[in-house]
């Protein structure tokens, strides 16, 4: 029997099947990429719901780190978890893993352990084998924003939903669909 609301369930498998195209999310268990770009900090805030930019005097900041990956032969843009930035930061001071320069030459796996929750638990493996990136996906990135240009935009996102939302408590701009 069709419910005149199953409309509703099939838009947001669509939603998101669309945004895991185009935005890599750490899931539970093993996640593999290839670090297309340095990370750039983006500070967020938590509101009790969920993260959003943190302006100036803001308290208890998360840092993230904006970046460009490739996974499954896709570029996403990810933000990644501060401990996991830290473990990059040290991959590339390592002698058996040193880079200098972007796209980083090897993938690494992120394992993620309560994916999902406040309490996840992350640790990064890279793989021991370098792996060249195509100039196909080479030419794609060159066109894609740089990190602290995307870091700007989601700035400007929340700074101008919040200008134009009148002042109703129940009003979230950030989550509207439209």
């Amino acid at each position: 029997m069709s419910n005149s609301m199953d409309w509703v369930s099939e838009r947001e498998e669509k939603i998101k099947e669309e945004g895991s195209k185009e935005y890599f999310k750490i899931v539970e268990g093993e996640n593999k990429i290839q670090l297309l770009s340095h990370c750039a900090p983006q500070p967020l805030k938590w509101s009790g719901t969920k993260y959003e930019p943190a302006e100036e005097g803001d308290q208890n900041i998360s840092i993230k780190g904006v970046c460009w990956v490739l996974q499954d032969g896709t570029i996403k843009l990810a933000q990644l978890p501060y401990t996991v930035v830290k473990a990059i930061k040290a991959l590339m001071e390592d002698p058996d893993y040193a880079f200098d320069e972007f796209p980083m030459p090897r993938l690494i796996k992120i394992n993620a352990k309560g994916a999902g929750t406040k309490e996840v638990e992350y640790s990064v493996i890279p793989s021991p084998k370098e792996i060249a990136v195509s100039k196909d996906v080479l030419d794609e990135l060159a066109k894609k924003p740089s990190p602290e240009e995307m870091v700007d935009r989601m700035k400007g996102k929340v700074s101008q939903a919040k200008k134009d939302t009148p002042e109703y408590p129940e009003a979230d701009p950030i989550d509207s669909p439209f």
